[in-house]
């Protein structure tokens, strides 16, 4: 088996899938206010239902609905899954890889019939759906109103989101710079459409994120202190980035920087990095190491530079373990 590590999860990947094969509608139409909100307001996806705020330009349309993930969590191998999104977009995506933890924790991914290299993440975790379904021309995501509130809200926004740079599919586990820049637009995608600005791009924070990465693959563990004692914080500081908030996000296990994401937003503390205002820039790496039990490491280092060197320093160290 091949262990995997996102957040506060433990996965392991199920190699044997039950005999069984169910195909279950996931998006149904109840929704509980107007089924889609395609003028000056929003809801925002992590704040109330009531809390609406100028749809931002990257936000395309989105429609509120309610629904309940029971039925991918209790259903014994769901290898297909139908997605009524829009009134001109109904979907069916077929399984291609599945985690799942008797915590309650899901990961599912598949292909969307009929749309060139069309993807889907999806990842229920404390009884809340979160999913981005990747079409040629955008990106669909699924996210709670109110992902504070557990498993006790089952009010959720879908958005269509513009996505001019993406092209292909998802680039499974290769180290390569162009998977940690595609993190990067997908936490600047995420922040852009609840309102907040987009983080800058910086490489003393890639430099700390790339260190970090490489010297998890070399010992093959998950950690925000580095083996030679030194933590996160440090490592920063070492890269030369002068430094007045830094935060950090970790993963291992994880072949694609989609599947990262979406595993590292559903949890609440990396999802408080990844949409902090405090923060405007940051550092992104991926480090493959094919031998090891987990195979792909994952850095997210989020900065704010300081004006003033003798600024005090403040960090928050997200721990990918309970």
């Amino acid at each position: 088996m091949k262990s995997v590590l996102c957040a506060a999860a433990i996965c392991l990947w199920m190699l044997i899938p039950p005999p069984a094969a169910h195909s279950s509608v996931l998006l149904v139409s109840d929704s509980p206010g107007p089924a889609y909100a395609e003028t000056s307001t929003r809801v925002s996806a992590f704040g109330t239902q009531a809390d609406l705020q100028p749809l931002s330009p990257e936000v395309l349309r989105q429609r509120v609905v309610r629904l309940n993930p029971d039925k991918l969590l209790y259903r014994s191998n769901v290898e297909s899954i139908k997605l009524q999104l829009f009134d001109n977009i109904d979907l069916t995506a077929v399984q291609e890889e599945k985690v799942k933890e008797p915590n309650g924790f899901l990961m599912w991914t598949g292909a969307i019939e009929g749309a060139k290299r069309g993807q889907i993440v999806l990842v229920v975790r404390n009884g809340l759906i979160f999913a981005s379904v990747y079409l040629p021309k955008s990106i669909i995501q699924i996210r709670p109103v109110d992902a504070e509130a557990g498993d006790a809200s089952q009010i959720y926004v879908i958005r269509e989101l513009a996505c001019p740079w993406r092209s292909g599919g998802m680039s499974r586990g290769t180290g390569s710079a162009s998977n940690a820049r595609r993190m990067i637009e997908l936490v600047n995608l995420e922040r852009e459409a609840d309102g907040l600005p987009a983080l800058e791009y910086d490489s003393q924070l890639t430099e700390a994120a790339r260190r970090h990465t490489m010297d998890m693959a070399l010992h093959d563990t998950i950690s925000h202190e580095l083996s030679d004692g030194e933590r996160f914080y440090q490592n920063v500081f070492a890269s030369g980035y002068p430094v007045c908030a830094v935060g950090e996000n970790l993963a291992a296990g994880l072949a694609t920087p989609e599947e990262a994401f979406e595993c590292l937003l559903s949890s609440p503390d990396h999802r408080a990095n990844i949409l902090n205002s405090e923060f405007t820039q940051i550092g992104v790496s991926e480090a493959v190491n094919r031998a090891s039990g987990y195979g792909w490491f994952w850095a997210q280092e989020f900065g704010s530079a300081s004006p003033n060197s003798e600024q005090t320093v403040r960090f928050s160290a997200n721990s990918p373990r309970t």
